[in-house]
Formats: structure tokens, sequence, C-alpha cells
């Protein structure tokens, strides 16, 4: 026994010696972290370490105009400043005679590492480090602007006593409309490692079958602890075990509910377009995270990228979403698409969050603004199942939502049998005609979390607390995959399409789903031309070139201008019959105003 004793006291002063040997201060935080996990194995790896000075966490955005200019952030720790990003067009490793912007650098201070609420007992057990551990970084960033269209860069940062990161790649966009691809996921939600090796595996499954991919989509909870306990070690290790597809992959990422946190770790790692709260006066307006609600046109589309976690704010924070989402139509009224993505749904089928208040409000209050903006198509999020809904024609009774069904928008589908956890209502596939109506769209999860759809008989007893009526009805393909997914999405001028695939333990990928948006064949003209009735509605003068006056019988509710291609160029709500043509440009447009006796047409030329 005495001998037994004196062996393992041998063993325990040696390791003691080994890690006394190392300071922990002398290198990164993620070397030393995977460092101390094979020091508590009984096996010490010192080739895992890394200087201190070394970038970590690194990663390139979507900001503004993605043909010109682009976002990149990493960490250094504590102390490490000075840094920089290195740029040369083409392909390359050789960074002689490059373009050099320094990094804006910022503390972040005693944030949690190992959260409190990790539930991950595991890792304390394997790194020695106690839940409410605190480590402090610097987050780097750098705006790189004036970049040439469709160009190939090269990039690399830090340069701290000489230590560069890997070298990545992005590619700038066209300045045409030409077709064009993206990766769209959502709730890879991971923190262990068995769930980060899911996620790592389903965005590389991605990016091998999407390699013309321009970028990454992914609408939010990238991690799985939020609030005061957010767990730095799982934004490190979102990044650090994916790190082989952000070196080639620009990230659009949105806001969910576990990214949320005071500690601001998502805005830290992230260099996205802040320009949202720079133009709110009131604090109600801001978002708590900046660079949460953000916009950008790729190709012949607008995407607005919004923020519902902050949905408590009230009034003020919705009406201000609201302007802004109008502004950015306005300024980008050539574009053919007009696409928005969130986490916080405001259609699901989910039994875990259907009933939730959250989305209730935000749909209440969004839905019939998104129907009068025109929106076409919608990425969700929060929900982890796979669910294609509407085409959904919103709008407002009174106080009282109104939703439907766009009688004839859908065509092309097959059915089965359905009934299945997988397959809930047996409808595959399909091409949606938004043209007068919202899709709504969620691919499930990237992860390994899954959550159950709801039957029709459950969703009609939640009726009480959705308030949609016959919610089933809306539902095209749904259920659930039971594996991550990922979704190609390519947009064209005349279809986006859209094809899911689910990703197996070995890393294969299977095609699920597959469906076709398009905008109709005439546009409004076609929508209109029923309703149309001279007799009722004139229009004085036209054309027109300042305003325009409407003559009606009827007392106006609202009047709203639409372009040829069904989009909506200008609203102007009340009964005042003189609309302003102030933003609307020379061409043919149809004026839709709605009275207390229903809705009449009449064509507007525009000539200034």
């Amino acid at each position: 026994m005495e001998k037994k004793l004196f062996l393992v006291g041998a063993l325990l002063l040696s390791l003691s010696l080994q890690i006394n040997a190392q300071v922990e201060s002398d290198y990164t935080v993620p070397s030393w972290t995977l460092y101390q996990r094979t020091v508590i194995a009984g096996n010490p790896n010192t080739s895992l370490l890394v200087p201190k000075d070394y970038p970590y966490n690194v990663n390139v955005t979507i900001n503004g105009d993605p043909s010109s200019r682009i976002g990149a952030t990493w960490f250094t720790n504590a102390g490490v400043t000075g840094g920089k990003l290195q740029l040369k067009e083409g392909n390359t490793s050789d960074f002689s005679s490059a373009r050099e912007i320094v990094a804006v650098s910022v503390d972040v201070n005693d944030i949690m590492y190992v959260s409190s609420g990790n539930n991950n007992n595991d890792l304390v057990e394997k790194t020695g480090f106690g839940k409410g551990e605190k480590r402090s970084y610097v987050s780097n960033k750098a705006l790189i602007d004036n970049l040439t269209p469709n160009t190939v860069y090269s990039y690399r940062v830090g340069g701290v006593n000489g230590l560069w990161s890997d070298a990545g790649t992005f590619t700038t966009a066209k300045t045409n409309e030409d077709e064009f691809s993206f990766i769209y996921i959502t709730d890879t939600q991971s923190n262990t490692d068995e769930m980060f090796e899911i996620s790592r595996k389903t965005v590389a499954t991605a990016q091998a079958n999407v390699p013309d991919a321009k970028f990454l989509l992914v609408t939010g909870d990238l991690v799985e602890t939020s609030g005061n306990n957010n767990s730095e070690w799982e934004w490190e290790q979102w990044f650090e075990t994916m790190k082989a597809s952000w070196q080639k992959l620009p990230i659009v990422p949105v806001q969910g509910n576990h990214d949320t946190s005071g500690n601001g770790n998502m805005f830290h790692h992230f260099n996205t377009d802040k320009s949202f709260n720079a133009a709110q006066s009131e604090a109600a307006a801001k978002t708590a995270m900046e660079g949460t609600v953000y916009s950008f046109v790729y190709g012949n589309a607008l995407f607005m990228i919004l923020n519902w976690e902050d949905y408590g704010k009230g009034e003020t924070y919705f009406s201000a979403v609201e302007t802004w989402m109008k502004a950015q139509i306005a300024a980008n009224s050539n574009v053919r698409w007009k696409f928005v993505a969130y986490h916080k749904n405001m259609f699901t089928g989910s039994g875990s969050h259907q009933s939730d208040i959250d989305g209730r409000t935000v749909r209440e209050r969004m839905a019939p603004a998104f129907q009068e903006m025109g929106i076409d198509l919608v990425f969700q999020g929060h929900d982890h199942i796979y669910e294609v809904i509407g085409v959904i024609n919103a709008g407002k009774n009174g106080e009282t939502n109104t939703y439907a069904t766009v009688e004839g928008a859908v065509t092309d589908q097959t059915l089965t049998a359905g009934g299945t956890r997988e397959d809930m209502t047996g409808i595959h596939g399909g091409t949606f005609n938004v043209q007068k109506g919202v899709l709504y769209f969620l691919n499930n999860s990237a992860g390994k979390k899954k959550y159950e759809p709801r039957t029709e008989v459950q969703m009609v007893a939640a009726e009480s607390t959705t308030r949609v009526p016959d919610y089933y009805q809306f539902f095209n393909r749904f259920g659930q995959t039971g594996e991550p997914t990922f979704s190609r999405v390519s947009v064209s001028t005349d279809a986006v399409n859209i094809s899911t695939w689910t990703v197996d333990d070995a890393g294969v990928p299977t095609l699920f789903d597959a469906f076709k948006v398009i905008r109709g064949e005439d546009g409004a003209t076609a929508i209109f031309s029923a309703t149309r009735d001279a007799g009722k509605l004139s229009l004085y003068q036209n054309p027109a070139s300042e305003h325009v006056t409407i003559n009606c019988q009827e007392k106006i509710v609202n009047a709203r201008i639409f372009a040829l291609n069904g989009r909506l160029v200008k609203t102007q709500s009340g009964s005042d019959n003189v609309v302003e043509l102030s933003g609307v440009n020379n061409g043919v447009y149809i004026v839709s105003v709605t009275t207390t006796g229903g809705v009449y047409n009449e064509q507007l030329i525009v000539k200034k």
C-alpha cells in the first residue's frame, strides 16, 4: 500500500512540475485550454501551446456593400494590441507589399469563460477550470474598404512580434444581377465537444457541397448559454472548431436569444454595420448590442438582418425597425428580391415555441408590415424543425390581425401519406409565387438539438395563445429530420431555388427538400387588372411629376403605389388624397387605393 501511495504521489508531483514549467499568460487562451486538458488526462502535450501574441477567432463578415468592403475581427490575449490586417489580391500566401490596415482594438475584460449555466461538467473536469472563471481579451476589428468588385483577396491578421494568422480568402461581389448562391444554417447552439463536432461537420459538408457559396447566413443561437452566463469558451470553440470554413467563407450573423449577453460576446466577435443604432435618437429604439440590425445588397437581392431579441422595448423599437426597413427598400428600389432574416420566429409549428408570447408579439406587430413592404422570403431560426410556411397574406381587421393563404400561389407540389414526425403534412417541394404574400422558412438546425412539430389537433387546441385560426393550413413541408441540416440558396432575377440537405454521422449529405420561389409572370399588371375600376377612381394629373391627386367617390383609407414588377414603392395612410411623388422615379406604376367600400386601382405615369 505504501509503495502504491508513493507511486501515485510521484505521478502527481511529476504532473505538477510539468504544469508549473508552463505559465498560462505566455500562451493564447484557446491553446492553454487545449494543453490543460491533456494535462488533466495525464498526457501533457506542449506542442499544442501557441505564443500569447498569436491571433485567434478570426473571421470576416458582410459589412455594407459586399462588392467594395468587408469587416474583419479577431481576438488576442489581454494586453496584446497593435495588430493589423494585411491584404493582397489573388489567392496567395505571399504578403510582401501587402496593403495594411491597423486594427481598432477594444479591451474585453473579465467575461465568463466557463459558465455556471454551462451544465457541462465534463468540460470542467477535463480543463480543471471552475465554473464562473473569467478571462480578459482584446477584440480587434478592421474595416476593409475600396475593394475591387468580383475579385479574390487573401488576408492575414496579427503581426504582433511577427506572429500572423494563417491566410484566409474572400471574394467581393459582382456589381451586376448575375445568379449567386449562399449557405443558410441556424442554431448550431453547442456547448460540448460532441455538439461542436456536429456543427463543424455540418458546416464543412455544406461548404463542400456549395463550393460557389458567397457567404454563410446563420440565423442565431450560435452558442448555448446566454445572459450573464454567456460562456466565452463556447464562442471560442465556435470559431476554432470551424476555423477551416471561416478562412474561406464570410459570415452573415444574426443574434439569437442564446447569443444575448450583457458582456456583448457576439458584438465583440463580429464586425457588421452599426449604422442602425447611430441613426436612432431614442434609447428604446436602439439594439442592446450594436451591429444586430443591418442590411446589404447582393446581386439582385436586398438582405435585411433583424433583431427580435429586443422586442421587449415595445412600439418605439418596432417603429424604428419598420421605418429603417422602408428606408432600405426605398434606397434599393431597383432590386428584384427583398429578403429578411431573424432568429425568433414569427410563424412556426414547433411545440416548444408556437405559443410563446414573444413570437406572437412580433408576428402581430410586424406581419402586416412585411406584407405592406412586399417582403418576399423570410429566413428564420429558433425552433429546430423544418417548415415551409405560406404564402401568407397578413393584414388588419381593426385591432385584430388577419392571416390568409394566397389562393393559387403554390404549384408543382407532390403529396405523400404524411403523418410522421419527419413528414407531418405529406407536402413536398413546390413553386411559391410570393407576388401577393410572404413565404416564411426554417430549415431545422445545424446542430444536435431538435424540437418536435405540433399536430393539427394540437394547433387548434393552442389557438387561444397563438391567435392564428386554422394555423395548420399554412404549412407545406413540415417535420423533424432528426439530423442537422443546411440549405443551398441560389438567387437569380427569375427565381430563388432552395435545396435543404441532412448530414449524417459520417458527414454524408442527403437531399431532404427542394422548392422554388418566384414573383409572378406579369407582375402587378396581372394582379390589379381585375380590380381596376375607372368609374370610381381617377388620378390628376396623369402623367404626374411632383404629386398626384386621387379623385375617389368613397373615403380613402390608404393609397399604395406599386411598380409593374409588384414592388411596393410608396404608401400613404389616411384620407389625404394628395400623394407626394418624391423618391418615385420616372416610369409606369399602379396606384392601389383602399377605401371604405373596396380596393380600386389605376395606372399612373410618372414623368419628371
